[in-house]
């Protein structure tokens, strides 16, 4: 039998045909990434929970893997961008550079966490190991599931109120299309 369903390349999400994000404002981008980021934590799930049950990692685990590790590859260091280079300077500069630990400087720590994550995820796959590529899977669902939350219910919220001019919305919505077109992500 012959899998007659099509990629794009580096790992890019099918969803992206049907809605283009070169349609949306600086907020609008960063939700959708953050809608593509969460179908391939769905899979990711899904996949952890069975090899919790499993005892090797079979060819239809590693495609999964695959797939949800490319789009990951690919995602999450441009959605990083969009936030540490675009979004938290001028949210420091709105703001008078916050004393103490701000949302910012919560989000790019995690951002950190999510690199080891991501890092011990592939260990264990390239070691093979079912229960630490499950482990590894499941920790990741979870960790990114709540910094997507505190992104979406606390800081874009916040962010979006403290970001008001429209220049500076349209100069961070353009910086963010042009990461995703130099990405071959962006056509329109």
């Amino acid at each position: 039998m012959t899998n007659t369903q099509t990629h794009a390349p580096s790992g890019v999400a099918p969803a992206q045909q049907g809605k283009c994000c070169g349609h949306h404002d600086a907020f609008g981008i960063l939700h959708d990434c953050h809608e593509h980021i969460l179908e391939r934590l769905t899979r990711l799930e899904t996949l952890g929970r069975e090899l919790a049950r499993a005892t090797e990692l079979k060819e239809a685990h590693l495609a999964v893997l695959g797939d949800v590790l490319t789009f990951l590859d690919t995602a999450v260091p441009m959605h990083s961008a969009d936030e540490e280079q675009t979004l938290f300077p001028r949210l420091r500069e709105a703001t008078g550079h916050l004393a103490g630990h701000t949302p910012m400087d919560c989000m790019e720590q995690e951002h950190v966490q999510h690199q080891a994550l991501l890092a011990a995820l592939k260990r264990a796959v390239v070691k093979r190991d079912a229960a630490a590529t499950a482990q590894s899977a499941l920790a990741i669902v979870n960790e990114y599931r709540e910094h997507i939350g505190k992104e979406e219910q606390v800081l874009f919220p916040w962010a979006r109120e403290t970001l008001t001019d429209p220049v500076i919305v349209a100069t961070m919505t353009q910086q963010m299309r042009q990461r995703r077109v130099a990405a071959g992500m962006l056509t329109c």
